[in-house]
């Protein structure tokens, strides 16, 4: 038999870490579609001085940059994979031992940016929605205290993540991954639901008054941010839940945790983009 001397649960987790290498490029590919769809809508109406100009700019940098974010984490992601498979494969505990130890500084930055992205993005949606209302600056002071917590527990996971420390204890990045991605989640499900329940109560309105086919725009964008919600908040479940487990598939789905939070806002952009949301 070619089956390596190694126990079932260690070829398991090696497995894991190979097989969300191998999906978290097929995620960036879903990257690279929808920032060139992204960019063909917004470029011609960012190239000239017309309504909503400045805006269209801004959303074409925002583009680029989570395209750029992505390229960096699929990049570091599959350096780490082939440092771990082919150039350490001998490592005390195999491939997968030596890539739960390994901390990379571009990887765990490109992780964390992105999802700051994801959540910038949700805030500021919400706040849009939220604008005509008297609750709206309680809205915006909320929605800048939930991103600066993000921002707080996230560089500090970078800080502690990135001390000399970590060479022989790379197990900690993943024990305070834990922490940050709960709390990071916990926003994205809060914002979303506040954004959903004021657009529901558009389309409630505008239906009772006007007919039920003219409140069709606001459940459609409603639907944009439960899907674009989900796609991180599924992740990170389907990360955090096998985690509290101790089940090495959590190494698979915290791969591709990396790319859903580019993949989510781009979905929401690209609607934007095209006209199709508020």
């Amino acid at each position: 038999s070619y089956r390596p001397d190694e126990s079932s649960t260690q070829i398991y987790a090696e497995g894991a870490w190979l097989q969300g290498a191998i999906v978290t490029g097929v995620l960036y590919g879903v990257v690279i579609v929808l920032s060139a769809m992204c960019w063909r809508s917004l470029w011609p109406r960012a190239r000239y001085h017309g309504t909503g100009y400045k805006m269209n700019r801004f959303l074409l940098c925002y583009v680029a940059f989570l395209f750029v974010v992505g390229t960096i984490y699929v990049a570091f992601n599959s350096q780490i994979t082939q440092m771990g498979f082919i150039d350490n494969r001998l490592y005390p505990g195999g491939p997968s031992a030596y890539e739960e130890a390994t901390s990379s500084a571009p990887l765990n930055t490109a992780f964390v940016v992105s999802d700051w992205c994801a959540d910038l993005l949700m805030i500021w949606r919400c706040t849009v929605v939220y604008r005509d209302t008297r609750i709206y600056y309680i809205i915006v002071g909320l929605g800048s205290l939930l991103f600066l917590g993000t921002l707080i527990t996230g560089t500090l996971w970078l800080v502690i993540v990135s001390t000399p420390v970590q060479s022989v204890n790379g197990w900690m990045s993943f024990s305070l991954l834990f922490p940050y991605l709960c709390f990071s989640l916990a926003i994205n499900i809060f914002i979303s639901l506040l954004t959903v329940m004021r657009l529901l109560y558009h389309r409630h309105r505008i239906s009772k008054v006007l007919g039920l086919g003219h409140g069709a725009m606001y459940a459609s964008f409603a639907a944009i941010v439960i899907e674009s919600a989900a796609i991180y908040s599924i992740c990170s479940l389907l990360y955090l839940v096998p985690y509290t487990l101790n089940s090495p598939i959590s190494y698979a789905f915290m791969q591709l945790l990396g790319e859903a939070q580019v993949v989510a806002p781009l979905l929401i952009l690209y609607r934007i983009a095209v006209g199709k949301a508020w």
